[in-house]
């Protein structure tokens, strides 16, 4: 596709010398225009410039009829004769007045411009997770559509209203996303009022993915299923559409433009969700922007947590621990307490014979001392060489651990393959289990969680990916104790199974 990029003659009344001038009166007539008011007059215009401060008194009306042809000149704004005004002399008709209008073009820069304005201390965008749910709806209604019996009408209603959503979720999300990466998001996730709000962004971010997975391979199968020929045809009578809809400017209809622009739109949405060649679609890229920014915020969370927990006033603690003491009904009590407290108080490595009596009247300094010989430190002596001896294991003994160790391996192994439904463990689902399991679980959590994809291998080299199902904390049940863990699912791969 060939771009015409050329000068854009229509931006200068927004970057030349007396733009202070040309702004206010381009942005009069964009507020008229929007209240229906396509024309305004010369003194209307002058008089919201005195108004609001714009210009000095010594500004005529003369001068601003200067600025309008200016602003004409450049397209920006059209004039015509004012109709409704009598001329009672010869000189006034010679004078003809004129009303002036926004052009089409300009109306749409100013209209951006004005939102420009607002986004300043505005948060833009969101991620609309049921805009995918919607997305889904769309597609499977367009692909139902039959042409032959549906009018020009619906046809266009149908497809402007999917790709309205296409257009939407793709600003909103790009936006938002960029709100979070921006600078001023990351000192405010340096406050420890950050921490108050975390939760709120990680559900959020999570309840978006979730979406997102559930219904992205379903989006992608409905738009592979769609036949090309029914996208040529329904392009067709979009055409006729457009060209039968009546203008006054008298330029013949370019139908190969009209045609070739939809069917961009179209290959837009398809690129948005089908995987071609070795290139990611668009919803991969968004949902692995969303995941660093989930992980960026719980990098933010952690570090706030510590410097919080590092710089921590212990004077409360300090407090209870003393009024703990002091409830110590003796020396001995409090001992203990100490002990459990702080520790041992001189922690050294001493090694006593026993005692030579059992008298319990005789104190330690009343017995007999005990002597230790104790080796010497300096370069001199020389310590007596101790000879190891090693027990070798008998090749029974060594077969038998070996057969032992496979025995219990293959146990694990059924196990876990037994724990697998559908290609998939569901911790919510699990009953009792082994120790073993809860262990083999936190491992694969462990390995997942070092990959952006959360993807790893299990000790029988199965591929499996975990994520979070929902926001629901979950028991599981061992035979030695109950965890409390996140609703993990387990996706195992198809084409494997474990051990083999």
């Amino acid at each position: 596709m060939k771009y015409q990029l050329d000068t854009v003659n229509l931006l200068k009344y927004a970057t030349t010398e007396n733009a202070y001038r040309y702004r206010p009166i381009i942005r009069f007539l964009y507020e008229q225009y929007e209240r229906f008011k396509y024309y305004s007059k010369t003194e209307e215009i002058l008089k919201f410039l005195r108004e609001n401060n714009v210009v000095e008194e010594s500004y005529k009306e003369s001068d601003l009829y200067d600025d309008l042809k200016k602003l004409e000149v450049w397209e920006c704004v059209v004039s015509r004769q004012d109709k409704e005004l009598v001329y009672f002399t010869i000189e006034e008709f010679k004078n003809k007045r004129l009303k002036f209008q926004i052009t089409q073009p300009v109306y749409e820069i100013e209209s951006t411009l004005k939102k420009l304005d607002d986004l300043e201390d505005e948060l833009t965008g969101a991620l609309e997770s049921r805009e995918f749910e919607r997305i889904l709806k769309d597609v499977n209604q367009l692909a139902e559509v039959k042409l032959k019996e549906t009018d020009n009408v619906i046809l266009y209603e149908k497809w402007n209203t999917l790709l309205k959503r296409l257009e939407n979720l793709k600003r909103n999300s790009i936006n938002y996303l960029s709100h979070l990466k921006s600078e001023r998001a990351e000192q405010l996730f340096e406050t420890e009022e950050f921490l108050l709000y975390k939760e709120k962004f990680v559900d959020y971010l999570t309840k978006f993915i979730l979406t997102m997975n559930r219904n992205k391979h379903k989006i992608a199968k409905s738009i592979s299923n769609i036949d090309q020929e029914f996208v040529n045809q329904y392009i067709e009578r979009l055409v006729d559409y457009f060209a039968s809809i009546p203008t006054l400017d008298g330029k013949e209809f370019d139908r190969e433009r009209s045609k070739r622009i939809q069917t961009e739109r179209w290959l837009e949405l398809k690129n948005w969700f089908v995987k071609s060649n070795d290139n990611d679609c668009d919803v991969e890229i968004l949902l692995k922007e969303t995941e660093i920014s989930i992980q960026t915020i719980s990098r933010y969370a952690l570090r706030l947590s510590e410097i919080k927990g590092n710089n921590q006033n212990r004077k409360k603690d300090y407090q209870t621990l003393a009024s703990m003491f002091y409830a110590c009904e003796n020396l001995i009590e409090a001992h203990k307490l100490s002990a459990a407290c702080f520790g041992v108080a001189h922690t050294k490595h001493i090694y006593g014979e026993e005692k030579l009596t059992d008298t319990h009247n005789e104190e330690v300094w009343e017995q007999n001392q005990s002597t230790f010989t104790t080796t010497p430190r300096n370069k001199e002596f020389q310590r007596t060489k101790r000879i190891k001896s090693y027990v070798k294991a008998s090749v029974e003994e060594k077969q038998k651990q070996i057969e032992e160790y496979i025995k219990n391996r293959e146990k694990q192994r059924e196990i876990i393959e037994s724990l697998i439904v559908e290609n998939k463990i569901v911790l919510k689902n699990l009953g009792v289990v082994d120790s073993f399991v809860r262990k083999s679980i936190l491992t694969w959590i462990a390995r997942g969680v070092q990959t952006k994809t959360h993807t790893g291998k299990t000790d029988f080299g199965e591929t499996f990916r975990f994520y979070v199902a929902s926001n629901e904390k979950v028991k599981l049940q061992c035979n030695d104790g109950v965890m409390e863990m996140p609703d993990i699912v387990f996706e195992f791969a198809k084409e494997s199974t474990i051990g083999r």
